[in-house]
């Protein structure tokens, strides 16, 4: 059975949002700034020191700026020095544009499924149609 104009309408209009967000998400990952592959965290240590306040869990020492890099699948960390906040940031962004991509595979994948839906409710069997012989 042929869908309504106005069923139509609602169904492009959903499209129209979904390919606004796609856009969003793509226009996001455009950015020419670098980035670090790896996560980007801020750490509190303990000194070893016996009498220092650090052996309170509450007053560590810090916050260190620290990035986990996967080499040879192994995790290492990295201590960063505090004129290093710039790596630290880079890695900070990857971690964003990751989330977004995720969210653009997202987006993608729905409307996907929604233009399968449009094009399943608009399908008619053979004998349906009006095909003159």
């Amino acid at each position: 059975m042929p869908l309504s104009k106005k069923i139509l309408s609602v169904y492009r209009q959903r499209l129209q949002k979904q390919l606004h967000k796609i856009e969003q998400h793509a226009f996001f990952a455009a950015y020419p700034d670098p980035l670090i592959q790896g996560v980007a965290s801020q750490v509190f240590r303990r000194c070893g020191k016996k009498n220092c306040k650090c052996l309170d869990d509450a007053q560590r020492h810090g916050p260190y700026l620290v990035i986990q890099l996967y080499e040879h699948k192994k995790q290492r960390q990295i201590l960063l020095k505090k004129d290093q906040k710039p790596l630290w940031q880079q890695a900070k962004n990857y971690q964003t544009q990751l989330h977004s991509l995720l969210a653009l595979k997202k987006a993608c994948a729905e409307l996907i499924d929604e233009v399968e839906n449009i094009l399943e409710k608009r399908l008619v069997s053979w004998g349906e149609s009006d095909v003159k012989k």
